[in-house]
């Protein structure tokens, strides 16, 4: 049995965890598996006879999130590893195939501009699957979430304005003439459509899964409160709701916000602590004191430390 860390992106809450960690403890020869909220990730012990880390990372796409690949410190390298992912700027092309040992032995070494670029790729892919523009790191879908929750609050305003659930009169009249249910109608698509599509995306993506998550209840939710007050401002005779389904989807932004900038800080810390270990270890082997990679130090090698060496 062996043991490997996987990055999981694009996890909108618990659930999403849950059904990650069912489907791949359902794999043959996997023996155990442990999600990580904080780092976003998942370890697994599986039967390296039975399955491997990239059968791994395709179940993980399959069900619809993207995986990052092994999470270890960005300075350090994965023992054993001389290939590079297809698409990566030193992929070895058909005119290299004659230099396949020399290209190997470049990739164990990539440049910091080719790490940042392979780190980046796996965001963009994120930031696709959630609805979120193509290019964004963490951070900027963390902005992005935030300017979703700002869009919804000041289109919301002027609704709750002009209908304050039960509060009194009306704050505010519709303005240009308008009746009260188009002008609602009005501010309350420009409230929902545009900050709730990271949710449909997720929640389209859960269903096909088999998955009821959090993303499910928040279209239902909302999307039934707004669906229904289109059809009784247009087609049938009916109360409309948009104030309450505006109203909820600011709170629901509001939270999701704040959850995926404490998840982001969280994250970042986690790696900020990983990038501490230094790229190499000095170790005794065979009765010589050797100098490898932190990657390469085993159980029960005896590990040399000096004043001022960091602990690899």
């Amino acid at each position: 049995m062996i043991k490997t860390t996987l990055e999981v992106r694009d996890l909108i809450g618990m659930l999403d965890f849950a059904a990650v960690e069912k489907r791949l403890a359902a794999l043959p020869g996997v023996a155990g598996v442990a999600m990580n909220a904080g780092s976003t990730s998942a370890s697994i012990e599986f039967d390296e006879a039975l399955t491997n880390p990239e059968t791994l990372a395709r179940e993980i796409e399959a069900c619809g999130f993207h995986c990052g690949g092994e999470t270890v410190p960005r300075h350090l390298c994965v023992p054993g590893s001389t290939t590079v992912p297809p698409g990566h700027p030193r992929a070895p092309s058909e005119h290299m195939h004659g230099h396949a040992e020399h290209a190997a032995a470049v990739d164990a070494a990539p440049s910091k501009r080719e790490g940042t670029a392979a780190a980046k790729a796996p965001h963009d892919a994120m930031a696709h699957e959630m609805g979120h523009g193509g290019g964004m790191d963490m951070q900027d879908m963390v902005s992005d979430m935030r300017n979703r929750f700002l869009v919804s609050l000041v289109f919301t305003l002027p609704i709750f304005a002009m209908e304050p659930m039960g509060m009194g009169e009306p704050w505010l009249l519709p303005p240009f003439g308008l009746s009260e249910e188009l002008a609602m109608f009005f501010l309350a698509s420009a409230a929902i459509l545009y900050p709730v599509w990271p949710f449909l995306v997720a929640a389209w993506r859960a269903l096909r899964n088999g998955v009821l998550n959090m993303a499910v209840l928040v279209v239902l939710s909302v999307g039934t409160g707004y669906l229904f007050s289109v059809g009784a401002t247009f087609f049938f005779e009916g109360d409309q709701f948009y104030e309450a389904a505006s109203v909820l989807l600011v709170f629901i932004l509001l939270g999701h916000w704040l959850e995926m900038r404490a998840r982001a800080g969280a994250s970042a810390a986690i790696r900020a602590l990983l990038n501490l270990a230094p790229p190499k270890a000095n170790v005794f082997r065979d009765g010589k004191e050797v100098e490898v990679a932190t990657a390469d130090v085993v159980l029960d090698d005896i590990v040399v430390l000096r004043p001022g060496n960091k602990l690899p």
